[in-house]
């Protein structure tokens, strides 16, 4: 959540109820009208026992309507676990960048996001080579939620010279002074997407209406830039990525964006026994980051988006760097052949 360019007034500030969906309303939630002051005000003066113990409170009366399984309690507390971690870590986190004069910066600044040519020549290697051959030999699979289809980390050494690219190109020193901190290269993915991928489709996994704008989400966390660099010629139907302009500076509700991130990696909510423990939470604090398949097709928002998401397509860049955990974006939603990119992650050094 941006401090210093924050956009107030956007068509996203409003959180769906994920327990609202067609087709989930037969299952459990609770239907109680909870006073979320309490949790708002424990999340404010930052009293994380304050706020497990409102919340716990309003668990505990579920229990009424519907005890809680084994299966269920697991999952409830990786919940709990990550939505206090995510309270920890927004408790303190604020971005306040440091002005610097580069079009890559104001760029990402502005809007979220930046394209450029990279010299491909500088990157590939062998590694590059091996792991690609590997997965263009891997059969089509179930993913567990959050798994790619294709995916595998680079080496040490493949990380290290796309670091010196990175730092040599200035997509680095851009992203250091968004957020004000010294970052580095420190992980790389090779990925390849194909139309049988089923991974851009696991938040509610199980259900079967899929949206056009199924996919689109905001990443759970905050404090790392990423840059997708296409390997190979990616027209409109090889699952370019999307990204929505100026939405990494879009200001939405605390305590509901808490537990909206916070859902998002509990599960994806899955299955039946995964939504349960997030139904379970009353209305208001029910949405996701992972909120595209909530878009109907004929909706304002989807025709929003439809107008405004910018399609990174090979013919503009072959390197997007961009804001993941504040923007939106999507990609890897192939329709024809296979997309082959390299996802790679700057953060902290």
């Amino acid at each position: 959540m941006r401090f210093d360019n924050p956009i107030l007034n956007h068509k996203f500030k409003r959180f769906t109820d994920i327990a609202d969906y067609e087709e989930v309303k037969s299952e459990f939630r609770n239907e109680r009208k909870e006073d979320l002051k309490p949790l708002r005000d424990a999340f404010k003066k930052k009293k994380l026992d304050k706020f497990n113990y409102s919340l716990d409170k309003i668990i505990e009366k579920t229990k009424k309507d519907l005890p809680i399984s084994e299966k269920e309690e697991n999952i409830s507390l990786f919940f709990r676990k990550k939505l206090n971690q995510y309270f920890n870590f927004y408790k303190n986190f604020k971005i306040n960048s440091r002005m610097i004069k580069s079009k890559i910066f104001t760029d990402l600044y502005s809007n979220g996001f930046h394209v450029c040519n990279l010299d491909l020549s500088k990157i590939m290697n062998k590694d590059i080579e091996k792991k690609y051959s590997i997965l263009s030999k891997k059969k089509d699979w179930n993913p567990p939620p959050g798994t790619h289809d294709r995916w595998l980390e680079l080496n040490p050494k493949s990380v290290s010279k796309i670091d010196k690219v990175f730092r040599e190109s200035g997509l680095i020193k851009a992203s250091e002074a968004y957020y004000a901190k010294k970052m580095r290269v420190t992980r790389v993915r090779m990925t390849v997407h194909r139309p049988s991928d089923k991974g851009w489709k696991h938040f509610f996994y199980d259900c079967k209406k899929v949206t056009r704008h199924t996919g689109i989400h905001i990443d759970p966390l905050e404090g790392v830039t990423k840059a997708m660099v296409y390997l190979d010629k990616v027209d409109k139907t090889k699952g370019p990525t999307f990204y929505l302009p100026k939405s990494n500076r879009f200001i939405y509700d605390p305590l509901k964006e808490l537990f909206a991130r916070s859902i998002v990696v509990s599960g994806r909510c899955s299955n039946k026994i995964t939504r349960r423990a997030i139904f379970r939470l009353p209305k208001g604090i029910r949405g996701t980051m992972e909120f595209g398949r909530f878009i109907k097709d004929n909706s304002e928002i989807a025709k929003y988006l439809d107008k405004n998401l910018f399609c990174f397509t090979s013919d503009k860049g072959n390197t997007l760097l961009f804001d993941p955990g504040a923007g939106m974006h999507n990609g890897a939603v192939v329709k024809n052949g296979e997309r082959i990119a390299l996802m790679v992650v700057m953060d902290s050094i």
